[in-house]
């Protein structure tokens, strides 16, 4: 439905915080979780990206004792008690230090949360104000048995911390990072691959701080990798007495690349020593940028010997060896890498 004048809170006068609220909403990305895909109206919350995502980071105090250290930074925050009610921006705006509850005693292990949370008189309860709080698991038997309490239905979750019996100090080792981080709408997410948003919104570009590494979201909401632009044609390295083969006519030295699609090629025609049938031969290594993210092999032709072997590339050092799998050839010393293409990330 247009407005044909502009509404009355851009002029003057006072109007409801939620018009504010759905200002906020409007300028930030589509919901980033399958609760939120109901009411698209909501945002992806979570914390604001900085330089190696600092803000809103727990950390355990210089000495350690029962308390956890969150630093300063933006945190947004989706109403969930109601559709459509539109986005808090709470800041922080230096260390905030929260005291962990003592642990208990022998056998009782638990997991507490350090969350943002935001509580609204308007929606829900007779509390309004944000709050960065911890709260308290139920204890179990075993550590690997303690799960997340329930948290508040306002809150943007900072770190899992883990408490065990007759425990006195919060470590970094007991400190699990669990943000997620909000951004802009069309922006890129600096977000690790384990605490991902379960469904980008279509075209979402997501850059996984743990590996490295670009994906984007698809329509089904779901993430695919990022297609890597091609490498150059690149010289390979050879080994002992490999070489490029240079006996016919223009014949193309041994090159590697990787494609527009992900795959390692190799080309070019290579002479050697002889190898035996079934036996295996380094011919030489491609350039470390090159290396596969898995092993990368194909069959490939010798002219000379009418043999095929199949030709490996490793991806723990790029060693690129050849396997002789043509019984009757014994004078195999001619490969032709042209073959060769294989998936490589």
């Amino acid at each position: 439905m247009a407005e044909i004048n502009p509404p009355a809170w851009m002029q003057a006068g006072s109007y409801p915080a939620r018009t504010d609220r759905l200002v906020l909403s409007s300028l930030l990305g589509y919901p980033g979780f399958l609760v939120d895909e109901s009411t698209p109206m909501r945002i992806r919350q979570g914390i604001k990206p900085s330089y190696q995502n600092q803000q809103f980071k727990a950390r355990a105090a210089p000495t350690p004792n029962m308390t956890v250290i969150v630093s300063a930074g933006f945190c947004f925050i989706d109403n969930h008690d109601a559709g459509g009610t539109g986005t808090y921006v709470c800041v922080n705006d230096a260390d905030k230090t929260l005291t962990v509850q003592p642990a208990g005693g022998a056998g009782q292990y638990r997991k507490d949360c350090v969350v943002a949370s935001v509580y609204d008189a308007e929606t829900a309860g007779s509390v309004s104000e944000w709050r960065l709080e911890i709260i308290q698991g139920t204890y179990a038997a075993l550590a690997g048995a303690a799960t997340r309490p329930s948290l508040p239905p306002n809150c943007s979750l900072i770190a899992d911390l883990t408490i065990g019996p007759s425990q006195t100090s919060v470590a970094t080792g007991q400190i699990f990072d669990a943000r997620n981080f909000a951004v802009a709408a069309g922006g890129i997410l600096p977000v690790a691959s384990t605490i991902s948003p379960s469904r980008p919104h279509p075209g979402q570009v997501l850059y996984q701080t743990n590996l490295d590494k670009f994906v984007y979201g698809r329509l089904d909401g779901t993430t695919a990798d990022m297609v890597p632009k091609a490498t150059s044609w690149t010289a390979i390295t050879f080994s002992g007495a490999w070489t490029n083969y240079t006996g016919g006519v223009s014949e193309a030295p041994a090159m590697a690349r990787i494609t527009g699609d992900g795959r390692l090629e190799l080309s070019g025609y290579v002479t050697g020593v002889a190898v035996a049938a079934g036996a295996t031969a380094t011919i030489g290594t491609v350039p470390a940028a090159l290396w596969p993210a898995y092993w990368s092999r194909c069959v490939i032709g010798n002219s000379l010997a009418s043999g095929y072997g199949t030709v490996r590339v490793d991806p723990s050092n790029g060693a690129i060896t050849v396997i002789n799998g043509d019984i009757a050839a014994s004078n195999t010393v001619r490969w032709q890498l042209d073959g060769f293409s294989a998936r490589a990330v």
